[in-house]
């Protein structure tokens, strides 16, 4: 599963709320359960189909469109977690 710091260290309260949504997606919707402490790279806990079907769900969720170079320059689930919350609408979040 992609975990982070229980903090969400560095993080903003809208973001730390995107991180755990997204922590619970990749846990519940898509059953991932690789460990990727905060500020790992997505990209040593999830093969590249599982990252793209967790951007697909965020994006859903979160009711944002994410290009390709977006996704790709967000490398840990705290830079994808800021590029959401700061993309997405505010009735969006959990």
């Amino acid at each position: 599963m992609v975990s982070g710091g229980a903090s969400g260290e560095g993080l903003t309260g809208r973001e730390a709320r995107v991180a755990a949504e997204i922590r619970r997606i990749a846990r519940e919707d898509l059953g991932l359960e690789a460990a990727a402490p905060a500020g790992a790279p997505l990209a040593s806990a999830l093969d590249s189909l599982a990252l793209l079907s967790l951007v697909v769900a965020v994006e859903d969720r979160f009711r944002v469109a994410l290009s390709d170079e977006a996704a790709a320059g967000a490398r840990s689930l705290e830079d994808l977690a800021r590029l959401v919350a700061a993309r997405a609408a505010p009735e969006a979040f959990p």
